[in-house]
């Protein structure tokens, strides 16, 4: 029947649209993720000789990984994205919420200027604060000018000129990623908790946090693992002791050729952040 035969025709091209839509999330995942990792791996226990390297299977690389010098940049890379992760979701979060009870036309200005600083890249990031850290044109001779300090000073090599530029970069992520749901939040709840006598500062801890919990742990996620793999910013404004595991990573695979290397510490890079997400978020479902 030439009905029955178009109607079994649009049935199957139906279907294999259907199976090519369905499949499309794998595919992505298997191009963009799995086969780049999967040959990371392979890669990491890749023989080195020389300049060259060639494939095999050897632990040599893992065994170096765990030397005191890069057990040390993990460390750092924990302790410097934890805390800048932190210090931007504690900023940003006040400032959304307050900037949701304006006008959408100041909301949009805001925003705006928001994503002006998201256009910079990390390289004028820490540039800017290298210079507004430094001693010849930084900040500290305004502190010089006014009578606080005796003389300007150097500050854009260490611990704090290094979390101050890594918490400037994720404040402006954190405001993107906390935005809608401050936008969402019924106000209704604010209002009903003053009503029954509570202080503005007691209701926003204990009704607005309570209620964008799970956001702001995404947030503070999402901008660890950003901050995880930070390169530029770790090399200009901080010391050798405080650089974090990429650079070491990007300096074996770009200056040293030694892209097995590279590749384990990749992969103990990617393990370590993966359960440092993990306990993160199970210690938070005990808390609740």
């Amino acid at each position: 029947d030439p009905g029955s035969a178009k109607m079994t025709a649009a049935g199957d091209k139906s279907s294999l649209w259907r199976v090519l839509i369905l499949s499309y999330p794998g595919i992505i995942l298997g191009v963009f993720f799995v086969i780049p990792i999967g040959i990371m791996i392979v890669t990491s226990f890749y023989h080195r000789e020389g300049s060259f390297y060639e494939p095999g299977f050897e632990l040599t690389h893992y065994a170096r990984v765990f030397s005191p010098l890069y057990l040390k940049a993990l460390w750092a890379s924990f302790l410097f994205s934890a805390l800048s992760s932190t210090i931007a979701v504690a900023l940003a979060f006040p400032f959304v919420f307050f900037i949701a009870q304006y006008s959408r036309k100041i909301q949009t200005l805001a925003l705006v200027l928001i994503l002006c600083v998201l256009s910079l890249s990390e390289v004028i990031v820490a540039f800017s604060w290298s210079n507004l850290l430094s001693r010849s044109a930084g900040i500290s001779n305004f502190f010089a000018w006014i009578g606080v300090m005796d003389k300007p000073a150097s500050w854009s090599r260490g611990f704090g000129a290094l979390l101050a530029s890594l918490s400037y970069f994720n404040i402006s992520f954190a405001v993107l990623m906390l935005y809608p749901h401050c936008t969402r939040l019924d106000p209704s709840y604010v209002e009903a908790a003053r009503t029954m006598g509570a202080h503005p500062v007691r209701a926003f801890f204990e009704i607005v946090l309570a209620i964008l919990k799970g956001p702001i742990i995404a947030a503070w996620i999402v901008l660890f693992v950003f901050s995880m793999g930070a390169v530029v910013t770790p090399q200009w404004l901080g010391k050798p002791e405080h650089w974090m595991l990429a650079v070491y990573i990007s300096k074996e695979a770009l200056e040293r050729n030694n892209f097995p290397f590279a590749a384990a510490l990749a992969v103990i890079f990617l393990i370590f952040t993966i359960i440092c997400v993990l306990l993160i978020k199970r210690v938070n479902k005990d808390r609740r």
